[in-house]
C-alpha cells in the first residue's frame, strides 16, 4: 500500500512538473534562458519518467506551444524543441499530435541552417515523427504536401560532401517515408536519389548503409531501370563486400536484400552477380547466422535475403536446393559440408509456394540426400547442421506435403535436438529407419522399446520434450493397436494421466487423445485408464482447455465411461449451470454419451442425477445463449435417436413442448437442432399418441421451415417431417404441391441423411395417394425422380437409402398418365440414362426384395434405354447371377419376365459373358428350363389383380438416338411381354452350341413348330403373336446338325414352306431364314428335300428385295449371325450340288434369273443375285455358259454395264463376262466385241473390283487377234494403267496381264502407255518399291521389260527410278520375277547413265548369282545384262570376278546351247578386257574351253568374235602364255582356219591371237605357224586398215623365224605399202632398213614408227643406233629427205649418253654442221634440231675438243648471223657454250668467225633472256687471255648499257651481266 501511494505522488509531481514547464514555455514574458531551462526539464521529465507522456497528452497546449518554438525560437530553443517533439514520438497518438500540430515546415527549415547541432536535432525529430509505417494515412499525405522527400534528398546530397554524422538519420526518415509517402519513389528519382545511394555506399559510412541498401532494394523493385546505373559502377561488387563478417548484421542483412532486389530485376545483374564470386558470399551469408551465433530479426533477413538472391542467380530455389544436395559430394572438408549443410538449412526454410511454382523440388531427394549426410562417426558440427536441415525440411507446409510420416520425423528431430547423448542414437535409428520408407512409426520406434524410451522422456525432461514425446505417442497410439498395449504394459498411464494434470496445454491434449485411443481400443485399458482416475483432469480439460481441448476431452469420457456415473453425470450437469467453460457443447456432448448408458428407471426417477441432467438439459433450451440452446436441442436429439424406450416416455413429450417453442425463433442453428430434436422424438410417433397429437400442431410449423433458405434448417425440418409422415393421418393433411418442392430441394442438395428422409417422406406421401395427372405434374416439375435416382447413387450400397429410394421409385414407376400431355414420372430415369447405375448396383447387391423392386423399376427402362441397363448388368458384378436366381425362383410373372428383359438387354453385346457367369454359378441350365417352360406362357393378369399385365414390359431394339419420331417403327423393333423368354432364348441359342442342344432336349422344336401353325396368318404386333420369333429360333437351333436330323426337323419343312407364302415380310424372311440354316447344316437327301418341295420358285421370287423395306430383318439377322440374303444363301446351297446344279433345276432357272437381269422397281438387288447365281452356274459348265449365251446373256449384261450399276453389280457383271469369255466360241461370237467399249468404261469409272472383273476380261478377249487390233482396245491402255496405278494388287496383275498381251506383240503402243496421263513407269516403280507379293513385283518387271524397250520411255527419271527396286527383287531366293527383272534390267542398260545406275545399285553380286542351274533362258538374260554392265566399268567387272562369273560361266559352257554359249563368251569378253581380270587365276581356267568352243562348227560369228577376243584379252600377256602348254595343233589350227574363211572382224582377232601366239618361241618354229603366213600376207591385200595391222603384228613376230617364207610369199613388199601406224609391230632393224627404201612413204612411216617406239621406250633408241639408224637418219638429211622428222629423231638418239659414246656419235659432227651451212637446207625446224643435236653431242668433253668441234662452231655462229629465231639463238648459244667449254681452239674458232660481234648484238637487240644468254656466253668466251685482242671497249660499252637499261626498266640489274663485266674487268685491266 505504501508502494502505491509513492507511485501516485510521483505521477502527481510528474504531472505538475509537465504542467509548470509548459505554463513556462507560454509566458511570452520568459526569457530566452527561462524558456532552454523549462524545455530541459520537460525533455528529461519525457526520458525518464512514463508518465510524463500522459501528461503531455493530456495538455492540449502542450504541442502547439513546442511547435510555435520551434518556429520562432532561438537556435537554442528550436534545437531543444525538436529534441522534445522527437521524444514524444515514441508514443504513437503523441507523434500523431505532433505531425498534425505543424511541425514539419519548421523542423526542414531548422534542417536547412547551417548549424551541425540544427540539423541532427532536426533529422532526428523528422526520423521520430516517420515511424508510422504503412498505415499512416495522414502522414503520408502531409509528407506529400510539404515535400519532405525531395528535401531530404536535397539535404543528403549536401552532406555527403561534408560526411555529415547527420545521413544516418535522413536515410532513416527516407527508409520510413518510402513505405507511406504517396510519390515517394518518382520523386527520388527526380531528386537523383540514385546517384546519392550509389555514393553512400561508395562512402562506406556505417551509420548509412543499412538504410541505403533497403532504399536502393525497395527502388530496384519500384523501377527496374535503376539496375543498368547500378551495374555501371563498383555497386554490385560493393554490397556483396558488405555481406562479410567484418559489418554489422543489419548492414548485411540489408546489402543481401539489394542484391535479391537486384537479382530479381535484371538478368545482367545475376551474371555480375555470379561473376563477381557472388554465389560462394551468399552462401556464406546464408550460413553466418548459424556460424556467428546472431539472433534476431536481421540475422533472420540475412540468411531470407542471401538466400533468395542465390535462387534468383541460380534459377530458382529448387535449383539452389537441388545444387546444395548435389554438392554435397564434392566437399572435401566437414566444414564445407558443415556450411553446405546451413545453406541448404535456410534454403529449405525460406521455401514456399512462390518457389514451387517456379520450379518444384521433390522432398524426397532432398531428405535422402540429408540422410546420406547423417552418419554416426560425423564430426558433431555436421550431425547438428544434418539436424538443422531435416527440421526445416519436415517443418516446412510445402516441402512436407508430400512426405511419409513428416509430423513423426519432425517430432523425431525435435527430440534428437533435444534429448541426452544416451538417447540420441536411439531415436537417429529410428529416424534412419523411418526414412527408408520400408517401415511404419512403430517398426521404426523398434516397437515397445520405443514406447519404454518415449514412455521415459514424459517424466524429468523439459516442456519442450515432453510435447514432443506426447505428440508421438499420439501418432502410435492412433496408427498402430499394439502400440496401446505397449503403453499400457510400459506404465505410461499414470505418466500420461499426470501429464494431463500438469501438463502443458499441447501435451495435455495430446494426452487426453492417447488415453481417449487407449480407452477406445479394449476394455481392459479402459477400465486401467478409469482406475488411474482420469475423470477429473479430462473434466478440468472439459472446463477449462482450449477448444480442441474440449474436444479432445469430451471424447476421451465418452471413450471413458461406459456406464452410468452419477458423480461424473452431476459433475457435468454442474458445469451446465456454471459460468465455466463458456461453450457448453463439450459438456453436453459427454452428458449425453453417459445418459444413453444410463438405465431409464434412473432417468425417470425424480431427483436422480440422471434425471436432474435431463431436466437440465430441456431447461437450457430456454437459456439465453443461442449457442446453449441449439447445442442442448442437439444432445436430446442425440439421447432420443439412440434411446427409443426414452422417446415413448414422458420426458419425450415434455421434451416436445419446449423443443416446438424453439422453432419460431429467428436463428437458423437453433431451428436446424430443434428441428432434429423433433426428428429424433417423431420417429416414434406411432407408439406415442401425445406425441402424435403434439406433431399435428407441428405440422404447419415444419412444413413452413422445410421451404427455408438455410438448406441446413430446411433439411432437418425434411427429416422431422419424413418421420411424422410415419401416421399415415399426419400425412394425408399435407399439400402434395406444398411440399414436394421443399423436400425435392432438400434430396438433391442436401446430406446424405436429409436426402434418405426426403426420399422416405415422398415414399410415405405418395403410399396413401394415387399418382394422378396432378401428382405427376407436381413430381416432374420438381424433378424428384432425378433426385432421388442421385440419392441411391450417392447412397452407395446404404440399406436404408435404398429401401426409401426404390420405395418411392416403385411406387412412380407403376404410374401411368391417362390424358394430357403429361409425362410419366418415370421416364426422367430413361431420359437420364446415369441415374440407372445405382438401380442396377441393387440387383447385384441388395436383398432378394429390394432385387424385386430394382427389377421392376428397371423392366420398365428396357424400352429407352436397353443398352445403357443392358451394359450395366454385364458391367456390375454379381448383377447377372442375381437377376437369373429371380427369374428362376420368383413366382411372381412380372420378376420372371422383368428378370429376363434385364437378361436380354444385357445379351445384347455381352452374350457370352453373361453365358459364363451363368455358367459359373450353376445357373445357367435351370435358366433354360426355367425359359422353355415359358413358352406356352400366355399374357396373364398381374398378380396383384389391378389390372397390369407383364405387357408393359417392353424392350426396344434399336437405342433412341438412332430412332427417329418421324419414321414408322417397325413391328419388329419391339420385344414385349411373352415374347422376351423366346427372345432370351434365341440369344442364348446363338452363342453357344450346347445351348441349342439343350433347348432341343427340352422340346422346344416341337413346340415352335406347333406355335407357328397356330399363328401362322397373325400380324407382327398382335399381342398374342410370337410367330416370327419362334421361326427366328428355329433357324437358330437348325444350325446344328444334330437337330437337323430329328424327325421334328423334316416335319418343320412343309411348315416353313407353307410359311414362304404369307404376306408378312418377317414371317416369309425368317422361314427363308430357318430353311437356309435347314439346307446349310442338313444333308444331301435334305436339300433335295428342300428342293423338291417346290421351295426353290418361292426363294427365288424373294431374290433382291429392297433393304430399306427389310432393314429392321436385316438388322435381326446380323444381330443372330444369320445370313442377310436366306433366299440367295438357299438357292446358292442347292445350285451347289452337281444333280441340281446340271439338271433340269438348273435349265428351269437360267432363263428365270437372266429375266431378272431386267431393273424391277421393288426389286433392286434382284439383278445382283441373279449375277451370282448365274455366275454359280457358269463356272467350269460350258453347256450352261453356251445356254446363256443362247438366251441373249451378252447383249443383257452388254446392255446392263451401260446402266452404270452399282460396284457389286458392275463387278458381278464384268466377272461372269470374264468367266463367258474364257470360252473361245463365246470370244468368236458376234456380241463379244460390242463388250470392249462397256469394259473399258468400267476400267473408267468402274469400282475398285469392277475394275479387276474388267481388267481380267479384257485379258481373255485380248487374245482374239480382231479384238486386240481393234481401235476399241487402243481405248483400253489408258484406264489399265489408271487401274495400275490406284488398284489393289489383284487389279494390277490384271491390269499388267492386259497390258503385256495388248501391248507384247506391237511395240508402237508402248509410247501410247507412256502418254497417258498417269506414266505408267512410275506405277510400275511404285510397284516394285512396294511390299506387295512377288508375283506382283514380277508382272511389273514383264511390262518394265516391254516399255523399256522404247528409247523415250527408258530416258525418263521414272525409268531411272525403277533400278534400284529392279535390283532389290534379284536378292530373293526362287523368285518367279527374276527373269523379267533381268530383261527389264537389260532393257535399261541399253542407256548409259542408267547402266551406271544400275552398277551403283549393287546388280553385279545378284546377277552373278543367278547363273547357277539349267535356266539357259534366265542365264542367257543375265549375260547379255552383266555384258552391258561391264563395259567401260572395271569396278564392276572386277566386282563379277570376285563374285564368281568366271566359274560360274564355266559350269554352264559345256552344256550350253549355241545362244546362251554366244552370251557367256560376250560376257568372257568383256570381263578380260581388264588387264588384271585377263592375268588373274580365274581368266586362266577359260583359255582351253574357249579353243575348245572355237574348234565347234555350230560356233556362230558372233560366238567365234567373243572367244577369239577374250583369247586375245588373256593370251596378249606374256605371263599369260608362259602358264599354258598348248600345242600348236590346238592352238594355231582354229585360228588359221578363222583366218582363211570368217568375216573381217573375225579374220582381225585371228591374226591378233596369232601375232600373241607366235610370240612364243616353241609356237614361232612349229610348221603349222608357217602354214599362217601365205594368209596373212593374203590379209594384207584385204585393204582393211584394221585386219593388216594384225596381220602385219603378226607376220613381224614370224619374220624372225621364218624370213624366207615372207620373202618368198612378196610378204615384204606388202609391209612396205602401209602408213606408220602398221610399222609399229615391226622389229626396229626392219624399220632402220625400211629408211633406206628411197620410197617417201616407207621412209616416212619408218621414221615416224621410230619416233613412236623412242618416246615409248627409251630403251629402243640404242637397239636403233645399233642398226644403223644415226647413219640412215643423217644420209636422209643431207639429201634433205623428210628433213623434220629425221632431224627429230637424230636428235633424240644423240641425246641418249650411251649414243653419244659410240663411234657413230663423233661421225654424226661433220654432216650435221654441213647440214647446218649448207645453203638448200630451208627447214628452220630441221635446223633447230640439228642445233640440239650438236648440242647434245658437245656435252660429251671428247666429242667437244674433237678436231671436227672446231667447224661445228663456225657452223653455230653462222647460225646466229642469219637472224634466226630467239628460240634458236638460245639453243645455238647453248651448244657454243659446251664448244667453248672444254676447249681454248674453240674459242679462237668463235672469234675468228665473228662471233664476238654477234654476240654483242645480241646482247643489244635479243629479248631480256637471249641477252642475258649472250652475256653468260661473254663471260665464258673471256675468263682466260685465249682471245684477248677481241675484249675491247665496244664489248664493255655494250655490257654497260645493257646494265643501264635494266636499272632504267626495273632498279636493278641482272646478275649475269654483271658476272660478265666482272669477267672483263678482271682480266683485262686495260679496258
Amino acid at each position: 500500500e505504501n508502494a502505491m501511494n509513492r507511485v501516485n505522488m510521483e505521477d502527481e509531481e510528474t504531472l505538475s512538473s509537465v504542467a509548470h514547464c509548459i505554463e513556462q514555455l507560454r509566458q511570452s514574458s520568459s526569457s530566452t534562458q527561462e524558456k532552454e531551462s523549462s524545455l530541459k526539464q520537460l525533455l528529461d521529465l519525457v526520458q525518464t519518467r512514463d508518465t510524463a507522456f500522459g501528461a503531455v497528452a493530456s495538455h492540449s497546449q502542450a504541442v502547439p506551444i513546442l511547435v510555435s518554438l520551434l518556429r520562432s525560437g532561438s537556435s537554442g530553443i528550436k534545437m531543444l524543441s525538436a529534441t522534445v517533439l522527437g521524444s514524444l514520438c515514441k508514443e504513437e497518438e503523441l507523434r500523431v499530435k505532433v505531425l498534425l500540430g505543424g511541425c514539419i515546415p519548421p523542423l526542414l527549415a531548422l534542417l536547412r541552417s547551417k548549424s551541425a547541432e540544427s540539423q541532427t536535432a532536426a533529422a532526428k525529430t523528422i526520423y521520430a515523427v516517420s515511424q508510422g509505417g504503412i498505415r499512416d494515412h495522414v502522414g503520408s499525405k502531409i509528407f506529400s504536401t510539404e515535400n519532405v522527400v525531395p528535401v531530404l534528398w536535397e539535404q543528403l546530397k549536401v552532406s555527403l560532401k561534408n560526411e555529415s554524422l547527420v545521413d544516418g538519420l535522413l536515410t532513416g526518415a527516407l527508409k520510413n517515408l518510402s513505405k507511406s509517402t504517396e510519390g515517394f519513389w518518382s520523386a527520388t528519382v527526380r531528386c537523383g536519389g540514385v546517384d546519392i545511394l550509389i555514393k553512400l555506399i561508395g562512402s562506406g559510412q556505417t551509420n548509412t548503409l543499412a538504410n541505403v541498401c533497403n532504399l536502393l532494394g525497395a527502388l530496384m523493385m519500384e523501377d527496374s531501370s535503376v539496375c543498368s546505373k547500378i551495374l555501371s559502377g563498383e555497386t554490385t561488387k560493393q554490397l556483396l563486400k558488405l555481406l562479410g563478417p567484418g559489418n554489422e548484421t543489419s548492414i548485411r542483412a540489408e546489402a543481401a536484400g539489394a542484391l535479391k532486389s537486384l537479382s530479381a530485376q535484371s538478368k545482367e545483374a545475376r551474371r555480375e552477380v555470379a561473376s563477381s564470386n557472388g554465389i560462394p558470399a551468399l552462401i556464406n551469408a546464408t550460413i553466418a547466422p548459424s556460424k556467428e551465433f546472431m539472433h534476431g530479426e536481421s540475422a533472420q533477413a540475412l540468411q531470407e535475403n542471401a538466400m533468395c538472391a542465390l535462387a534468383n542467380i541460380s534459377g530458382g530455389l529448387s535449383y539452389v536446393i537441388s545444387s546444395l544436395g548435389e554438392s554435397l559430394q564434392s566437399c572435401s572438408s566437414s566444414a564445407q559440408i558443415a556450411d553446405t549443410l546451413g545453406a541448404l538449412a535456410s534454403a529449405l526454410m525460406i521455401y514456399d509456394i512462390n518457389a514451387e511454382s517456379i520450379s518444384a523440388s521433390d522432398p524426397l531427394v532432398i531428405e535422402k540426400t540429408l540422410m546420406k549426410q547423417f552418419k554416426p562417426k560425423a564430426p558433431f558440427l555436421v550431425q547438428e547442421r544434418v539436424i538443422e536441415a531435416l527440421a526445416s525440411l519436415y517443418s516446412n507446409p510445402v516441402l512436407c506435403k508430400t512426405l511419409a510420416d513428416s509430423d513423426a520425423k519432425r517430432l523425431l528431430v525435435g527430440l534428437i535436438t533435444m534429448a541426452g547423448t544416451e538417447v540420441q542414437d536411439d531415436l537417429m535409428t529410428s529416424l534412419f529407419a523411418l526414412c527408408k520408407k520400408d517401415c511404419d512409426l512403430w517398426q521404426a520406434l523398434q516397437g515397445r522399446e520405443g514406447v519404454q524410451l518415449l514412455i521415459s522422456l514424459l517424466g524429468l525432461s523439459s516442456e519442450q520434450q515432453q510435447e514432443c514425446a506426447v505428440a508421438l505417442l499420439a501418432l502410435l497410439s492412433k496408427e498402430n493397436d499394439e502400440c496401446k498395449w505397449a503403453i499400457t504394459a510400459a506404465g505410461g498411464i499414470p505418466p500420461l494421466v499426470q501429464i494431463l494434470e500438469t501438463g502443458s496445454p499441447k501435451a495435455k491434449e495430446d494426452s487426453a487423445t492417447i488415453i481417449g485411443n487407449l480407452c477406445n481400443h479394449s476394455e481392459d485399458i479402459r477400465a486401467c485408464v478409469e482406475s488411474a482416475d482420469a475423470v477429473p483432469a479430462l473434466l478440468w480439460l472439459l472446463k477449462n482447455g482450449s477448444d480442441n481441448g474440449k474436444e479432445i476431452a469430451s471424447k476421451t469420457l465418452n471413450h471413458l465411461i461406459h456406464k452410468s456415473d452419477t458423480g461424473t453425470i452431476s459433475q457435468l450437469s454442474a458445469l451446465l449451470t456454471s459460468e465455466q467453460p463458456e461453450s457448453k457443447i463439450y459438456v453436453l456432448d459427454a452428458l449425453k454419451s453417459l445418459l444413453s448408458v444410463a438405465p431409464l428407471n434412473d432417468i425417470l426417477h425424480e431427483g436422480s442425477a440422471a434425471n436432474d441432467a435431463v431436466e437440465t438439459m430441456i431447461k437450457i433450451l430456454s437459456s439465453p445463449k443461442e449457442e446453449t440452446q441449439a447445442t442442448s436441442a442437439s444432445a436430446l436429439a442425440g439421447l432420443f435417436h439412440c434411446r427409443k424406450d426414452l422417446r415413448e416416455t414422458h420426458i419425450a413429450v415434455k421434451t416436445l413442448w419446449s423443443v416446438m417453442k424453439l422453432i419460431d425463433v429467428q436463428s437458423d442453428r437453433i431451428l436446424m437442432e430443434a428441428s432434429c430434436c423433433l426428428a429424433a422424438i417423431f420417429l416414434s410417433v406411432k407408439q406415442n399418441k401425445e406425441v402424435a397429437a403434439v406433431g399435428r400442431d407441428a405440422l404447419a410449423p415444419l412444413v413452413s421451415l422445410a421451404s427455408s433458405t438455410v438448406l441446413e434448417v430446411a433439411e432437418q425440418a425434411t427429416r422431422a417431417l419424413a418421420n411424422l409422415f410415419l401416421d399415415h393421418e399426419l400425412s394425408a393433411l399435407v399439400s402434395f404441391e406444398e411440399i414436394m418442392f421443399p423436400i425435392t430441394r432438400v434430396l438433391k442438395e442436401g446430406t446424405l441423411d436429409g436426402r434418405i428422409h426426403g426420399a422416405a417422406a415422398i415414399a410415405r406421401l405418395l403410399q396413401c395417394r394415387p399418382i394422378n395427372q396432378a401428382i405427376s405434374d407436381t413430381i416432374n416439375r420438381s424433378g424428384a425422380v432425378l433426385a432421388l435416382a442421385g440419392l441411391l447413387e450417392a447412397a452407395d450400397g446404404d440399406a436404408s437409402a435404398t429401401s426409401e429410394v426404390l420405395d418411392a421409385l416403385v411406387l412412380l414407376s407403376r404410374s401411368k398418365v391417362s390424358s394430357g400431355h403429361t409425362k410419366a414420372p418415370w421416364t426422367a430415369l430413361a431420359e437420364n440414362p446415369h441415374t440407372i447405375l445405382p438401380l442396377v448396383s441393387c440387383v447385384a447387391d441388395a436383398v432378394p426384395a429390394l432385387q424385386d423392386k430394382a427389377i421392376e423399376v428397371l423392366s420398365r427402362l428396357c424400352l429407352d434405354q436397353h443398352d445403357v441397363v443392358g451394359g450395366l448388368v454385364s458391367e456390375i458384378p454379381g448383377c447377372i447371377s442375381s437377376a437369373a436366381r429371380r427369374v428362376i425362383g420368383s413366382n411372381l410373372l412380372k420378376v420372371k419376365v422383368g428378370g429376363c428383359a434385364l437378361l436380354v438387354c444385357a445379351a445384347k453385346e455381352h452374350c457370352q459373358k453373361q453365358i459364363e457367369i451363368l455358367s459359373d454359378s450353376s445357373l445357367y441350365i435351370q435358366l433354360i428350363h426355367s425359359l422353355v417352360g415359358m413358352i406356352n406362357t400366355a399374357n396373364l393378369p398381374s398378380e396383384n389383380g389391378d389390372g397390369e399385365s407383364i405387357a408393359d414390359i417392353k424392350i426396344s431394339r434399336h437405342s433412341k438416338e438412332n430412332s427417329s419420331d418421324t419414321e414408322m417403327v417397325p413391328h419388329t423393333a419391339v420385344i414385349s411381354g411373352n415374347m422376351i423368354p423366346l427372345w432370351l432364348l434365341a440369344v442364348f441359342a446363338r452363342h453357344d452350341d450346347k445351348t441349342r442342344a439343350e433347348i432341343l432336349e427340352a422340346g422346344a422344336v416341337q413346340m415352335l413348330t406347333e406355335k407357328i401353325s397356330q399363328n401362322a396368318f397373325l400380324y407382327v404386333g398382335e399381342e398374342d403373336n410370337t410367330a416370327w420369333v419362334c421361326a427366328l429360333l428355329l433357324a437358330l437351333l437348325f444350325q446344328e446338325r444334330e437337330v437337323n436330323r430329328s424327325n421334328s426337323a423334316s416335319h418343320s419343312i412343309p411348315v416353313l414352306s407353307n410359311l414362304l407364302r404369307s404376306d408378312e415380310p418377317a414371317y416369309r424372311y425368317f422361314a427363308a431364314q430357318a430353311l437356309a440354316s435347314l439346307v446349310s447344316n442338313g444333308s444331301r437327301g435334305t436339300l433335295l428335300a428342300v428342293a423338291n418341295s417346290g421351295a426353290a420358285t418361292g426363294l427365288i421370287s424373294l431374290l433382291g428385295c429392297a433393304n430399306v423395306d427389310i432393314a429392321d430383318l436385316l438388322e435381326l439377322s446380323e444381330e443372330f449371325m444369320l445370313v442377310p440374303n436366306p433366299d440367295e444363301t438357299t438357292l446358292e446351297r442347292l445350285f451347289r450340288v452337281d444333280d441340281i446344279r446340271v439338271g433340269s433345276t438348273s435349265r428351269k432357272s437360267i432363263p428365270l434369273l437372266v429375266d431378272l437381269l431386267k431393273p424391277i422397281p421393288e426389286r433392286p438387288g434382284a439383278p445382283f443375285l441373279a449375277l451370282g447365281l448365274l455366275t454359280q452356274l457358269a463356272v467350269d459348265c460350258v453347256p450352261n455358259m453356251l445356254l446363256m449365251a443362247e438366251v441373249g446373256i451378252l447383249e443383257a449384261l452388254t446392255k446392263y454395264l451401260s446402266l452404270s450399276p452399282q460396284d457389286a453389280t458392275e463387278e458381278a457383271t464384268t466377272e461372269l463376262l470374264g468367266i463367258l469369255f474364257s470360252c473361245a466360241e463365246i470370244r468368236q461370237h458376234e456380241s463379244a466385241l460390242g463388250t470392249v467399249n462397256q469394259l473399258v468404261a468400267v476400267l473408267r469409272l468402274g469400282g475398285r473390283n469392277s475394275r479387276y472383273s474388267a481388267a481380267k476380261a479384257l485379258e481373255s478377249l485380248f487374245c482374239a487377234d480382231h479384238v486386240r487390233n481393234s481401235e476399241s482396245a487402243r481405248q483400253a491402255i489408258q484406264p489399265l494403267v489408271e487401274v495400275l496405278s490406284t488398284g489393289m494388287e489383284r487389279e494390277q496383275h490384271a491390269a499388267i496381264s492386259a497390258l503385256v498381251r495388248l501391248l507384247c506383240d506391237n511395240p508402237s503402243r508402248a509410247l501410247a502407255v507412256a502418254d497417258v496421263e498417269m506414266n505408267a513407269v512410275d506405277v510400275l516403280c511404285r510397284i516394285l518399291s512396294s511390299d506387295c507379293s512377288a508375283e506382283l513385283k514380277g508382272d511389273a518387271a514383264e511390262l518394265c521389260g516391254v516399255l523399256f524397250a522404247n528409247t523415250r520411255i527408258r530416258s525418263t527419271m521414272a525409268a531411272a527410278r525403277c533400278v534400284e527396286p529392279l535390283v532389290g527383287l534379284l536378292v530373293s531366293e526362287a523368285n518367279p520375277a527374276q527373269l523379267s527383272v533381268v530383261r527389264a534390267l537389260d532393257k535399261l542398260l541399253d542407256d548409259e547413265q542408267l547402266a551406271e545406275l544400275v552398277a551403283a545399285h549393287g546388280a553385279v553380286v545378284p546377277l552373278v548369282g543367278l547363273l547357277f542351274g539349267k535356266n539357259f533362258m534366265l542365264h542367257e538374260a543375265v549375260a547379255r545384262a552383266l555384258v552391258k554392265i561391264g563395259k567401260d566399268r572395271p569396278a564392276c567387272k572386277l566386282e563379277m570376278v570376285k563374285a564368281g562369273v568366271i566359274e560360274s560361266i564355266l559350269d554352264i559352257l559345256h552344256d550350253a546351247p549355241d545362244f546362251l554359249c554366244t552370251a557367256l563368251a560376250e560376257m568372257l569378253r568383256i570381263l578380260t578386257n581388264n588387264a588384271s581380270i585377263a592375268k588373274g587365276p580365274s581368266a586362266a581356267k577359260v583359255v582351253q574351253p574357249l579353243f575348245s568352243l572355237l574348234s565347234k562348227a555350230d560356233t556362230g560369228p558372233e560366238g567365234q568374235y567373243s572367244t577369239l577376243q577374250v583369247l586375245v584379252n588373256i593370251l596378249e600377256h606374256p605371263e599369260c602364255r608362259a602358264d599354258y602348254n598348248l600345242t600348236p595343233r590346238q592352238t594355231i589350227e582354229p585360228v588359221i582356219t578363222l583366218l582363211n574363211s570368217s568375216p573381217p572382224a573375225v579374220q582381225q582377232l585371228a591374226a591378233e591371237l596369232l601375232s600373241h601366239l607366235l610370240l612364243e618361241e616353241h609356237l614361232q618354229k612349229d610348221t603349222v605357224a608357217e602354214q599362217s603366213i601365205p594368209a596373212l600376207i593374203q590379209i594384207l591385200s584385204s585393204g582393211l586398215p584394221n585386219l593388216q595391222q594384225r596381220a602385219i603384228k603378226a607376220l613381224a613376230n614370224l619374220a624372225l623365224a621364218w624370213p624366207n617364207t615372207i620373202a618368198k610369199e612378196g610378204g615384204v613388199f606388202e609391209l612396205s605399202k602401209y602408213s606408220t601406224e602398221f610399222f609399229l609391230e615391226v622389229p626396229v632393224a626392219v624399220l632402220v632398213q625400211l629408211l633406206r627404201s628411197g620410197t617417201e612413204s616407207t621412209v616416212v612411216g619408218a621414221l615416224n614408227a621410230l619416233l613412236v617406239l623412242e618416246s615409248d621406250d627409251s630403251t629402243s633408241a640404242e637397239a636403233m643406233a645399233e642398226s644403223g639408224a644415226v647413219e640412215a637418219l643423217l644420209d636422209l638429211l643431207r639429201s634433205h629427205q623428210c628433213e623434220e622428222a629425221a632431224a627429230r629423231l637424230i636428235e633424240a638418239l644423240l641425246n641418249n649418253i650411251r649414243i653419244r659414246e659410240a663411234k657413230a656419235a663423233k661421225n654424226a659432227i661433220a654432216p650435221l654442221s654441213m647440214y647446218l651451212l649448207d645453203p638448200q637446207t630451208q627447214s628452220q625446224q630441221g635446223r633447230l634440231l640439228a642445233a640440239l643435236a650438236l648440242g647434245d653431242l658437245f656435252q660429251n668433253e671428247g666429242l667437244a675438243r674433237s678436231t671436227d668441234a672446231v667447224a661445228a662452231c663456225r657452223a653455230l655462229v653462222n647460225l646466229l648471223e642469219d637472224q634466226p629465231t630467239e628460240e634458236m639463238k638460245v639453243v645455238a648459244i647453248c651448244a657454243l657454250q659446251n664448244l667453248v667449254m672444254y676447249s681454248r681452239a674453240n674459242k679462237r674458232a668463235v672469234a675468228e668467225s665473228g662471233g664476238v660481234q654477234v654476240l654483242l648484238d645480241l646482247i643489244s637487240s635479243s629479248n631480256p633472256d637471249t641477252s642475258v644468254q649472250a652475256a653468260m656466253f661473254v663471260k665464258l668466251l673471256f675468263n682466260n687471255h685465249t682471245i684477248q685482242e677481241y675484249a675491247t671497249s665496244e664489248t664493255v660499252r655494250v655490257i654497260t648499257a645493257s646494265i643501264e637499261k635494266d636499272i632504267w626498266a626495273s632498279g636493278s640489274a641482272n646478275e649475269e651481266y654483271l658476272k660478265a663485266l666482272n669477267a672483263l674487268l678482271s682480266n683485262f685491266p686495260r679496258l
